[in-house]
């Protein structure tokens, strides 16, 4: 072993930088966490920030880097960076000789395999949803009427906290990587990160039961952000064909089976996740585009589509058959069936004056984004401290939430009056029913079919016995009491002006805007897309209302301030209003853009109003962009996870910065063949996963490559059975390891468990080879510093060398550097000088922000 700069012997370095075998396909290996590069020495100051400094982040503009705590930087040493291209040794170049190159075929049956999977289940999941939904509502509805509140909270109350119990246990006892909506993990998966567990086949139960079970009895989360995790994990599972937890292995597509295939794979389920979670294929697309994905080509988006079509196709053909069984149409995508989720079937012109209150409700949904943004962050710190990983306070957390809500839930309405509307707007019709006398434009008008939502109003009948079309309604319970996505519908309809005034609007914002920012984060499967999409709404509709006030007042004496088709003033609807919210405070709380407007007009099918809902989105994300980050990237920052985003962030162009001022050295190199006893003690004493391999030459020792720890290991682990077949004189000694033997994932566990006991027999060996040396010669560092063999066996590392490794010198720009390794997806960058000698390492952990940050202020001192 050689090193650059101090030539003494290295003790366990202070940065925790890791590397472990390719995660699997529906399963992750829990690893020690490793040193993925060399810790510096390199002179930058490291000074530590007050944990509470922390906090400081969630006010923190989108455009500056975030600040570490000591704590974080603790935390970051646990997470590793995985490479997205295999290493290009001589092995695998053996291995790829023997497989099929330019082939397609494979590629898009595989995606659309993903596809029809992912719709598959998203129709199950949807369905069980709207079960446990239907059941619960209408069960206390009925209970209202004929036992009274009481009993009815009672019955809410037991089934709530019976289904929330089943949802949350299963996520902290079975799988803890199946909380939340899991869509920042797949993030950072995708940007190159190792996420523990989040591929896992538990995870992808837990999930399912986890998200049905919360979602159908009615808190305020969503099912969307589930759908894009348990997508993307679809993806890994069927791409790799493995899965430890059943213990094996299809056999198929072996050829899919390394870190870029995977990790594209796990794209595209990502955005079949959305589209099917949407109805949206396009929007899913995008969305991968946009949000999750780090690395994306033409070729890449063109299979993804394909995916996205035929998840959307199984979604929508599932729920077809489901009507055919009930009287309905075999094929036709209508009513139940249909391909729009939220669909307007009462479409008003555009009005360019529609992008004043457009842009009025892209500010009010961007502060309303940056205040849910900061009260989730926050209450994850809270949630951090205070129950931390304590299973039952973890349990505990999400019952006493759902509690509260449905206590309020109930309560509230009983404060809110009845409305008895003069008229009702039925959205296949242009004209509304109204009573003798009464007009559209001079009264509440309300929507048809609101039967069996009255709550405290008391339903009113024909003569005939039968039911009157126009019923009283509590506003605050057809919001409050329903489903979110039946709470979405009833705030985007069209022509209902008044039928929710300030008052309910503004307690169920308070209340489901408290409660979703609280949940979020908690020991249970849920999104937060649906509580986005009904907060922007609810915004929507309260400006939306004041725009009719105010029309009333420009409109003179006598007007209402309520416009029908086909008067120019339409527009000034809070139903068109509500649709602004939902794009706008969706997109100041994603920062999504372009995938969202598309998302939202293929949910809407309202395409004429795609101006006004562009302003909104991109006033509101300028508005948060200002104070905090996204969502999720503030979720993943407040998790320590080393995420670097498309482009980095300093107070100067880091071009007039040297990679060598972020370099850490010195480095710990391997010369091409090494002495087993050296490269055993090598793994034992360093935490080091990337080695540079170089060559000894009269200029001296040049870099030719890179080998990862684990392929050490692995030829260590080869060379302790090599050992074992020369003690027993008639056992053949086993091949040296190729490609394929390096990447194979070990299913079942009489396998895991050799490896690990190899693993640890090679550590072992380590510490007896140091024994035998002190007693030959008296110490055992001055052969480990020369890389002198003493006698010992020798491994060729040749082979395993990554002669496609990049180096760059060290006068290279900074930001050049750090697009480098973020475009290309790479671990480890070797610094090297004018001579191609080594000189120092730079992974992804010297890029981000704050040690940007750190060597700028350094330079800018020099």
């Amino acid at each position: 072993m050689d090193a650059v700069g101090k030539r003494e012997g290295h003790a366990p370095l202070l940065s925790t930088r890791g590397s472990v075998e390719r995660p699997s396909a529906l399963d992750d290996v829990e690893a020690q966490p490793l040193h993925e590069g060399h810790r510096p020495g390199n002179g930058l100051s490291r000074g530590s920030l007050h944990p509470s400094a922390a906090d400081l982040h969630d006010y923190e503009s989108a455009y500056t880097n975030h600040r570490f705590s000591a704590a974080e930087k603790r935390k970051l040493k646990q997470f590793e960076s995985l490479d997205y291209l295999p290493p290009n040794s001589s092995v695998y170049r053996t291995w790829l000789k023997s497989q099929p190159h330019g082939l397609q075929w494979d590629r898009f049956f595989m995606m659309a395999s993903i596809g029809a999977t992912v719709g598959i289940i998203g129709y199950f999941e949807f369905m069980l949803i709207g079960v446990l939904s239907s059941a619960k509502f209408h069960s206390v509805a009925w209970l209202i009427d004929h036992a009274g509140l009481f009993v009815a909270w009672l019955f809410n109350v037991a089934l709530t906290l019976a289904l929330v119990f089943l949802a949350t246990w299963t996520v902290v006892h079975i799988a803890p990587a199946a909380a939340g909506a899991g869509v920042a993990e797949v993030m950072a998966y995708l940007n190159g990160v190792h996420m523990p567990k989040i591929f896992n086949l538990k995870t992808l139960v837990v999930k399912f039961v986890s998200c049905a079970a919360a979602v159908g009895v009615g808190l305020p989360v969503g099912p969307e952000g589930p759908m894009i995790h348990m997508g993307a994990l679809i993806g890994s599972g069927l791409s790799q064909g493995t899965s430890m937890t059943l213990g094996f292995s299809t056999g198929l597509f072996e050829r899919f089976r390394n870190p870029r295939d995977q990790r594209d794979f796990v794209t595209a389920g990502a955005a079949i996740g959305v589209a099917v979670a949407f109805n949206a294929p396009i929007g899913g697309l995008l969305f991968a585009f946009e949000e999750v994905a780090s690395f994306f080509s033409t070729s890449l988006g063109w299979q993804t589509f394909v995916g996205c079509m035929l998840g959307v196709f199984m979604l929508n053909l599932c729920r077809s058959l489901q009507t055919t069984l009930s009287g309905g149409t075999f094929g036709l995508f209508d009513g139940d069936a249909s391909t729009v989720f939220y669909e307007v079937r009462q479409v008003v012109s555009n009005h360019v004056a529609a992008v004043a209150p457009a842009a009025v409700i892209g500010a009010a949904c961007g502060l309303a984004a940056v205040v849910f943004t900061i009260a989730n962050l926050k209450c994850s710190r809270l949630r951090s401290r205070i129950i931390g990983s304590d299973p039952r306070r973890r349990m505990a957390e999400p019952l006493i939430i759902a509690l509260i809500f449905v206590t309020a839930s109930m309560l509230l309405p009983q404060f809110a009056p009845c409305i008895q509307p003069s008229c009702v707007n039925q959205q296949n019709s242009k004209d509304p029913i109204c009573e003798a006398g009464a007009t559209a434009t001079s009264g509440v008008t309300a929507e048809a079919g609101l039967l069996g939502e009255h709550y405290t109003c008391r339903p009113l009948y024909n003569p005939s016995g039968g039911p009157k079309l126009i019923q009283p309604y509590n506003p605050l319970a057809i919001l409050l009491d329903v489903p979110g996505d039946d709470a979405i519908r009833h705030l985007l309809t069209r022509g209902t002006h008044l039928q929710f005034r300030f008052a309910p609007l503004a307690a169920m914002l308070a209340v489901y805007f408290t409660a979703a920012a609280v949940i979020a984060g908690s020991a249970i499967s849920t999104g937060l897309f649906v509580p986005m999409l009904l907060i922007g709404c609810l915004i929507g509709r309260m400006v939306g209302l004041a725009t009719v006030h105010l029309a009333a007042r420009w409109a003179g004496e006598g007007s209402t301030g309520i416009f029908l088709s086909p008067s120019p003033w339409a527009w000034i609807d809070p139903g068109v209003f509500a649709l602004f919210g939902a794009a706008a405070f969706m997109g100041g709380t994603t920062r999504l853009t372009m995938s969202l407007a598309v998302i939202m007009l293929e949910m809407s099918n309202d395409v004429r109003m795609l101006l006004p809902v562009l302003v909104a989105i991109g006033t509101a994300k300028c508005v948060a962009d200002a104070v905090t980050p996204a969502l999720y990237h503030g979720q993943l920052a407040l998790k320590a996870v080393p995420y670097l985003n498309e482009a980095p962030a300093a107070a100067v162009s880091l071009d007039l910065l040297p990679v060598s001022r972020l370099m850490a050295s010195p480095v710990v190199t391997f010369r091409e063949r090494m002495a087993v006893s050296h490269l055993r003690r090598v793994l034992r004493d360093t935490t080091h996963n990337g080695f540079p391999v170089v060559r000894t030459t009269q200029q001296g020792q040049v870099v030719v490559g890179l080998i990862t720890r684990p392929v050490v290991m692995a030829l260590l682990r080869h060379d302790l059975q090599v050992e074992a077949a020369g003690r027993r004189s008639r056992s053949a000694a086993p091949p040296a390891p190729t490609y394929g033997d390096l990447s194979r994932v070990h299913v079942s566990p009489a396998q895991q468990r050799a490896i690990s006991e190899q693993q640890l027999a090679v550590l072992q060996a380590a510490a007896g080879d140091e024994a035998a040396e002190a007693l030959g010669n008296g110490s055992g560092s001055a052969a480990a510093d020369t890389g002198q063999t003493e006698g010992g066996r020798e491994i060729d590392l040749q082979p395993y060398v990554n002669t496609s490794a990049l180096t760059v010198d060290e006068g290279f720009s900074a930001e050049r550097t750090y697009i480098l390794l973020r475009t290309l997806g790479l671990r480890h960058i070797t610094i090297v000088d004018r001579g191609n000698h080594p000189k120092g390492m730079i992974t992804r952990k010297d890029l981000l922000g704050y040690r940007l940050d750190e060597a700028v202020q350094q330079f800018q001192m020099t």
